[in-house]
Order: structure tokens, then C-alpha cells, then sequence
């Protein structure tokens, strides 16, 4: 309707957002610096389609507000290349944490690892 709001990121339909981390380290280039990175569990619900998700996006942010298209930061938390049911994927980013390094930390619920995203500087 006339007093709908527009969005200020969209996603595509049934991958899950799980958790929502800004972040504020020093360890990742600037343009990092106030984004929000969100940790996306994977679908379920898509059959017959392939299930999506299962990966850490990124959205760039400025003066407060997203500033660019979202991105892929982290993939490949599935372990492999089409998922038919959730039970197939060998893990499903739940949870955010940045570390006092700056590094970034995703918990997992399927395979219970939590990976430590790390920048190394050339």
C-alpha cells in the first residue's frame, strides 16, 4: 500500500537469517567497519527446489544505513553442493560473535563446530 516502507535489504525467501552481528573489530578491511554480517541456517521448507542457504552474508553500511548489495562472506558450511534435506548439510551457521582480535566466530547446530573467521594481512 501507499504506507508501506520500503526494505532496506531484502533476501531471498526460506534460507533463514539466524543471527545478526555488526561489526566493530579492526581486524577485516574498513569497508567491514559498521556492516552487518548474518548468519543464514539453511532452508527446509523449498521442495520440491533445492534447499538454499547455509552461509554468512555481508551488508555494507554507512552513516547507519546499508550502503550496497548484500554479499556471500562465508559459503560452503553444507559441505557439499545441493542440499535435498537439512539432514544432508554438515552444518547450519546459527550464531555470530566477533572476538576481541576482531576475528569473527559462527556457531553451528548441525555438526557443533564453531569457526573462527580470521584476515590475514598481506
Amino acid at each position: 500500500g501507499e504506507n508501506a516502507i520500503d526494505p532496506i535489504a531484502t533476501f531471498p525467501a526460506h534460507i533463514a537469517p539466524n543471527a545478526l552481528l555488526f561489526y566493530t573489530g579492526e581486524m577485516f578491511p574498513e569497508d567491514y567497519k559498521n556492516g552487518a554480517f548474518i548468519a543464514f541456517h539453511g532452508s527446509w521448507n523449498r521442495a520440491p527446489e533445492k534447499q538454499k542457504g547455509f552461509l554468512v552474508a555481508f551488508v555494507p553500511f554507512k552513516d547507519g544505513k546499508p550502503s550496497g548489495e548484500w554479499q556471500v562472506f562465508a559459503d560452503g558450511f553444507a559441505g557439499i553442493e545441493e542440499v535435498s534435506s537439512p539432514s544432508e548439510a554438515n552444518h547450519r551457521p546459527t550464531g555470530l560473535a566477533q572476538g576481541p582480535d576482531g576475528s569473527l566466530y559462527v556457531s553451528d547446530d548441525a555438526g557443533g563446530t564453531l569457526f573462527r573467521i580470521v584476515y590475514n594481512k598481506k
